[in-house]
């Protein structure tokens, strides 16, 4: 899923790569060696590397970070249905890491020399500032035309929506929430909680048997900034955040800095892995698939993998509000958007591929991919396993999730907080500091018109 370690070096070498191949004559994105298409010819164009020709085949082409196998074949064999019903237009992906596209999209688009179609982060600090450039095509009239306000729910809407311009798609409902071992719980004798006293009374019963309570890591830096959604949202709530996104009220509260010090004290009672800065996320996972943990708080997009090595072994549930005054309500949204370069010289023959991708013929195959499209279907009709339908039940909630904030945050604030959050884990920090930190990264960021 959402690596987001980043290596300056890799990264740098990636975009002079990138922007090599794009001063090139083939199209845009051919340069990178994993790319599954063939190089252009003299019969095709890319939209941003030439002029549309007057006849023959017109290539769109991609950035994805679909790079998972089993997902990347998904959206291969969507591409391949869509040129068979449409000859005159090639699609060409190329996949790359969600970071790389983070860090090299905004140069290669400015420059004219970016894909058609690409992947990103839906927040204001990442699709938000994009709009506001005219790098992103405003796509409402496209919206109108094909029926997206009514084929999408309207909060996914919202998400991609930028002074009451429509901009992408929400190409992936997550939620962030407690996957648990059923055999540990059945030998703590416990039920999935439905307070947090009682998710506090398993934590306790869980480690009283030597068990680590909480499979928690942050090695990586990212996987706190889920915490950090998690108790922002079980503490706060979806209402004060908002208000934070909208600009409207501030992180630098104490409401906040009580989530962030609510979720410090599961670390000093011992709830969470030993030593979380030093083990990675995947030997988190490893420890939760061991059966030495007894919870693991991640997102959707492990469901694939925890049912791969746990079998029917493993459940999801929401933590339940810190605040009983608080509905049950779980951070995510969309996990990213598909967007049409505001410089592309096809748009017509883009949106069409944009707008087949999330017809409903195609949601099944999503589905059964364990990607969780903004389309409802029924479950019951799915080939996935019961985990699975659990999880699509609680996300296609019609009043939404609450925020999996970093997607939202400008990349300043994001690297700022990591390491406040670090901080925080490490005992060295109260989270009035962490939150004050936060606010600061982002009142400058404002400022410099990148939120």
């Amino acid at each position: 899923m959402r690596n987001k370690s980043l290596k300056i070096v890799s990264v740098c070498v990636l975009v002079l790569l990138i922007l090599s191949a794009c001063s090139a004559k083939a199209p845009a994105g051919s340069g990178n060696a994993g790319d599954d298409g063939a190089s252009g010819t003299a019969n095709e164009t890319s939209g941003n590397a030439g002029n549309k020709p007057s006849g023959g085949t017109v290539t769109v082409t991609m950035w994805d970070n679909f790079t998972d196998p089993a997902t990347s074949k998904v959206l291969d064999g969507i591409v391949a249905k869509f040129e068979e019903q449409n000859p005159g237009i090639k699609v060409k992906r190329t996949k790359m890491k969600n970071d790389d596209i983070r860090t090299t999209i905004k140069p290669a688009l400015t420059s004219g020399k970016g894909p058609d179609i690409f992947n990103y982060d839906a927040g204001p600090g990442y699709l938000g500032v994009l709009a506001k450039s005219g790098l992103a095509l405003d796509l409402s009239e496209y919206a109108d035309n094909y029926g997206w306000r009514e084929r999408f729910p309207a909060w996914v809407n919202e998400r991609v929506t930028f002074d009451g311009k429509m901009y992408g798609i929400g190409n992936e409902i997550e939620l962030i929430g407690v996957y648990y071992n059923k055999k540990i719980f059945q030998e703590l004798g416990v039920q999935v909680p439905t307070t947090y006293e009682q998710f506090l009374e398993i934590a306790r019963k869980a480690k009283e048997k030597g068990l680590t309570a909480i499979s928690f890591d942050d090695k990586d830096q990212w996987p706190a900034f889920h915490l950090e959604s998690v108790f922002y949202t079980a503490v706060a709530g979806k209402d004060k955040i908002t208000e934070v996104l909208e600009k409207k009220a501030s992180f630098d509260q104490s409401i906040f800095a009580e989530a962030l010090d609510t979720f410090y004290q599961l670390i000093k009672d011992g709830y969470v892995s030993p030593n979380p800065l030093s083990v990675s996320y995947d030997d988190g996972n490893k420890e939760f698939y061991s059966g030495k943990a007894a919870m693991r708080i991640t997102g959707t997009w492990m469901v694939g993998g925890m049912v791969e090595n746990m079998k029917d072994n493993v459940g999801f549930f929401i933590l339940p509000s810190v605040k009983p005054e608080l509905p049950l309500t779980a951070p995510g949204g969309i996990g990213g958007a598909m967007v049409v370069s505001g410089k592309t010289k096809v748009p017509e023959e883009t949106v069409k591929f944009l707008d087949f991708m999330f017809k409903e013929e195609n949601a099944k195959n999503w589905y059964e991919n364990s990607k969780i499209p903004p389309l409802e279907i029924d479950v019951a009709t799915l080939n996935v396993n019961p985990l699975f339908k659990e999880v699509v039940a609680m996300a296609n909630t019609s009043a939404g999730l609450s925020y999996n904030i970093d997607v939202l945050m400008p990349q300043k604030v994001n690297s700022i907080t990591q390491n406040a959050m670090q901080e925080l884990i490490a005992g060295k920090k109260t989270g009035a500091e962490v939150v004050k930190l936060k606010q600061q990264a982002l009142e400058e960021e404002i400022a410099a018109g990148n939120y």
